[in-house]
């Protein structure tokens, strides 16, 4: 078996977190990112001129907003979770009315947060779907100070952390391509009295791992940065615009006006009403939709083509049974759709002679 190398750096959209007290500019810094597209699960950028979807009410709605800017919102470049604190009560909430469980703690041995964290993957599996797509991820979490003790030392002390379970905390920060702590730089003297006296309060972004704070990031920045027009351009820098990571890369074949990459804004919100419309076991199939950029029409289109369907049936209508067998045979599915869009495209490719 043979596999193809490469070499040298390559460019690829960013996984970015960002934590810091509330108030100290997380929303505005994740603005400034290139063309950003706000989930905002715990409406708060009311004050921000910013593209957003409306708040999620739902575990469930959010997971769907974020696979719906992946994959029928092209003139995004950023995706950006606000916040992922506000995601993690989503998602125990789903757990536990799944589980008809009162709390997160009604589990022994902490066993609902083991769930719960498991649940949460699937958040960060759609983000790596918007990745997949040309999109950045920037995920906005508040900060708390927990008290830290190493097992190679005596005693403990406090440290500032992502305001999440620390099984969600650890999983996320593994995930990401850059963490960053909004700080506010301080600096403590001692007066003739010998009484401790702090000044400062500039606000600063810390990009890597102190004691005291969880921080990282690859792109080489200094270990503090200004929070301001100068150090937000040094973030921008390194987030791409969509399409950049991929400039020089043939699009892909058979792509056809009536597939999701290629609609409108009044064509992509036709097809999301329809979406919404569908019974909830239409769910796997519509995720399949998405990942394959296969809009509503163009699936029924097909079905009818190869005699699965009456022409003028809408996909709202079909049994359960016949959704669960395209879902499996999705493969196929494709196969014939994807004849279909070369088929088109050829036929758009003939010289006409007038």
């Amino acid at each position: 078996m043979k596999f193809s190398m490469t070499e040298g750096q390559r460019s690829r959209p960013q996984r970015l977190v960002v934590y810091g007290s509330e108030g100290i500019g997380k929303s505005t810094l994740a603005s400034q990112m290139p063309d950003p597209v706000f989930v905002d699960v715990e409406d708060g950028t009311d004050q921000l001129n910013v593209v957003r979807l409306e708040r999620p009410g739902t575990w469930k709605m959010l997971l769907d907003e974020v696979w719906f800017v992946a994959d029928e919102v092209g003139s995004a470049s950023t995706i950006v979770i606000d916040t992922a604190d506000a995601a993690e009560k989503l998602c125990q909430t789903h757990v536990c009315q799944k589980a008809k469980k009162d709390s997160i703690e009604a589990w022994s041995y902490g066993k609902g947060y083991v769930i719960a964290k498991e649940e949460f993957k699937n958040l960060l599996d759609a983000l790596d779907h918007c990745v997949g797509k040309g999109l950045n991820v920037v995920v906005i979490c508040h900060s708390l100070m927990r008290k830290f003790e190493r097992p190679d030392e005596t005693g403990a002390y406090d440290r500032f952390e992502l305001k999440l379970n620390k099984h969600v905390s650890a999983m996320v920060k593994e995930w990401a391509d850059a963490l960053l702590f909004l700080d506010y730089e301080t600096f403590v003297s001692v007066d003739d009295a010998g009484r401790a006296k702090a000044s400062g309060g500039r606000r600063i972004i810390r990009t890597d791992h102190s004691p005291v704070w969880d921080a990282k990031n690859r792109w080489g920045l200094p270990s503090t940065v200004a929070l301001d027009a100068d150090g937000i351009a040094a973030i921008r820098s390194h987030l791409p615009v969509r399409g950049e990571a991929a400039a020089g890369a043939a699009p892909s074949p058979g792509r056809e006006p009536c597939d999701t990459a290629h609609m409108g804004i009044e064509e992509l919100a036709a097809q999301r009403d329809r979406r919404e419309a569908m019974p909830p076991y239409m769910d796997g199939l519509l995720r399949l939709m998405a990942e394959s950029n296969v809009s509503v029409e163009e699936l029924e289109a097909a079905m009818v083509a190869r005699g699965k369907r009456e022409p003028g049936q809408r996909m709202e209508a079909w049994e359960q049974p016949f959704a669960q067998w395209l879902e499996d045979q999705w493969q196929g599915v494709m196969s014939i759709i994807n004849k279909a869009r070369e088929a088109r495209a050829a036929a758009s490719d003939e010289s006409v002679p007038f």
